[in-house]
This record gives structure tokens, sequence and C-alpha cells, in this order.
């Protein structure tokens, strides 16, 4: 899980500080970069959720261990 995790988190961010534009062969720059944001504060905050959900887990099989 904490690989998965590395790699959504680098993913995202590499959407984030990706190039500023892309050039076609007919040199026309896309410049509007919403999209490729979006999808990138998406991966990192489902990768940031996951590690929570990780760091949960973890603690409830840690205390139902000392219980049982």
């Amino acid at each position: 899980m904490v690989f998965v995790t590395a790699v959504m988190m680098g993913t995202g961010i590499m959407f984030l500080v990706g190039p500023r534009y892309v050039t076609h062969s007919s040199d026309k720059r896309i410049t509007n970069r919403e999209t490729s944001r979006w999808i990138g504060y998406s991966l990192i905050t489902v990768s940031a959720l996951f590690l929570f959900m990780g760091a949960l887990q973890l603690l409830d099989e840690a205390s139902h261990h000392i219980g049982h």
C-alpha cells in the first residue's frame, strides 16, 4: 500500500509541476492547465487518504491484539 501511495503522490506531483505548455507539431501551445492541476490535487488527496486509512488500520489491529 505504501508503494502504491508513493506512486500516486509522485504522479500527482508530476501533474502539478509538469511543463507549462505542450508544443504540438503545428506549434500550438496549450496553456490551460486547470485539468492537470485538478488531476494532480485529486491524486495527492487520495494518496493522503490512503495513508490516513492505513494508519487507522494499524492502530485498529494493535488495539485488538492487546485485548484478545
